[in-house]
């Protein structure tokens, strides 16, 4: 946030955002040295030094801190289809999203920082992990009903939840990569490059699927 645009935000709402992103930061150093499992949200709300409430008037559960992307990540994919340029294929916005992603998520904290975030934590911890598959669902049935409404109708239902649920798979596979590759110490120079290969090569085989929604 720029120094304007802070100045722009009423004080009330600038304390807000600070006190959330003092108990994310908590939860992420907590989550990175102990593991997801082992730390207590009376642990986080220590660290953080605020109550125990003040960390569920945030984070409405444990894994919300940890899956905190999850509103805007399900707008970003319905975003990423529905705001594409006009005359713009669904297949090369998919393509163009997906890449973008994969970018962003190489570029996430590695070693003991990134024992922190998402993408390792959803590869370790069982609870969470489930967590992280409610969220996938939830992404491909809105990406269903965008692809719906782009068809204006004449997709079917089952075929926009299998197209919503193949291009969700693409975005959860880069977080999975990612994951395994801080779990395992990997440098992610080389599976950037193979996972952006696979990515072209996915959105290929789907594209015909895609396109047809947004004709």
């Amino acid at each position: 946030m720029t120094k304007k645009l802070a100045n722009e935000v009423p004080l009330r709402v600038r304390k807000k955002m600070h006190t959330r992103q003092q108990i994310a930061d908590a939860a992420r150093i907590l989550f990175a040295a102990r593991g997801y499992d082992a730390v207590t949200v009376a642990d986080i709300a220590r660290l953080a030094d605020v109550s125990e409430q003040t960390v569920y008037n945030f984070f409405a559960s444990k894994e919300q801190l940890v899956i905190d992307e999850d509103v805007a990540f399900e707008a970003r994919l319905v975003g990423m289809i529905r705001g594409r340029p006009a005359g713009a294929r669904i297949a090369e916005a998919v393509r163009a999203g997906a890449h973008a992603f994969l970018i962003e998520a190489a570029a996430r904290p590695k070693g003991q920082k990134g024992r922190g975030g998402l993408p390792y934590l959803v590869n370790v911890s069982p609870a969470l992990r489930r967590a992280w598959l409610a969220a996938i669902e939830r992404y491909a049935n809105a990406i269903a009903e965008v692809l719906i409404e782009e068809s204006r109708g004449r997709l079917p239902p089952l075929s926009a939840k299998a197209l919503g649920f193949s291009v969700t798979a693409i975005f959860a596979a880069i977080i999975d990569e990612i994951g395994q590759a801080t779990r395992q110490n990997v440098n992610t120079g080389a599976l950037v490059e193979k996972l952006r290969t696979q990515i072209d090569d996915a959105v290929d085989r789907m594209a015909h699927g895609l396109n047809s929604a947004g004709t």
